[in-house]
């Protein structure tokens, strides 16, 4: 019977606990206000190292992969990594800028340095095989973090969205984007469940930014309850003569 009696406590010292996260989750609302900073980040370096940077255009950034082809001429073709300093070193004319750039831009210079002292007319083309440039990292309370490729245009939420959603605990009005700009890190909160309801802009993400969703402490208090008051009530139960 000493058993049976302490299953309560055991109850009762889980839901305490559940209450005082749901306090704190309170708290924490009331000081954040709307969730959120208010703060909206600039684009990132990758975007303003060019000026006219199009949203509908990929530029090159540093690891990214690429297979360059010279047309017929097998040996002047091959595939490179940009390396960190932003360039590629191809045969015959040496390192070429290649970070910052569109496949067309870069294609175009390629052909004019072999033009000017090897070859006639020549045709270029330059794939992306791996874009490292377009990576996004989405971790935290989601249900599947990893790092993702972005393809085309991508808003917070649609990077979120990436990550399957929030997971059992996830707080929706804590969702942190991160990214370079000026050399530096900086980041803001945003609230996705305000901008799900309209509340607010969803801004585009960048390949390099890093989302990090934040725990709610009301949800893992539930969840801390749906694990412990099951237990509780079964060491009562087994008690019982």
């Amino acid at each position: 019977m000493r058993n049976a009696r302490g299953a309560p406590w055991m109850l009762r010292l889980a839901l305490a606990g559940v209450a005082a996260l749901m306090l704190a989750a309170c708290a924490a609302g009331d000081l954040a206000g709307s969730g959120g900073s208010g703060k909206s980040l600039p684009e990132p370096d990758s975007v303003k190292a060019s000026s006219n940077y199009s949203q509908t255009e990929y530029r090159i950034a540093a690891s990214d992969v690429l297979d360059v082809n010279v047309y017929q001429f097998d040996k002047l073709s091959r595939v490179v990594q940009v390396d960190g300093n932003g360039t590629i070193s191809l045969p015959l004319i040496g390192a070429v800028r290649a970070a910052g750039r569109t496949t067309p831009e870069l294609e175009a210079d390629i052909a004019r340095r072999l033009g000017a002292r090897y070859l006639q007319n020549p045709q270029v083309s330059v794939f992306v095989k791996e874009s490292v440039g377009r990576q996004i990292t989405v971790d935290g309370a989601v249900k599947k973090p990893g790092v993702y490729v972005l393809k085309g245009r991508t808003t917070l939420v649609q990077a979120v969205a990436l990550g399957e959603g929030l997971n059992d605990v996830g707080d929706s009005s804590s969702v942190t984007l991160t990214r370079t700009v000026n050399g530096q890190r900086v980041s803001a909160v945003y609230d996705i469940g305000r901008i799900h309801a309209g509340g607010g802009d969803d801004p585009q993400v960048y390949g390099g930014d890093a989302i990090f969703v934040g725990e709610s402490a009301a949800r893992h208090g539930l969840q801390v309850l749906k694990s412990t008051v099951p237990a509780a009530v079964g060491v009562g139960t087994r008690a019982i003569p």
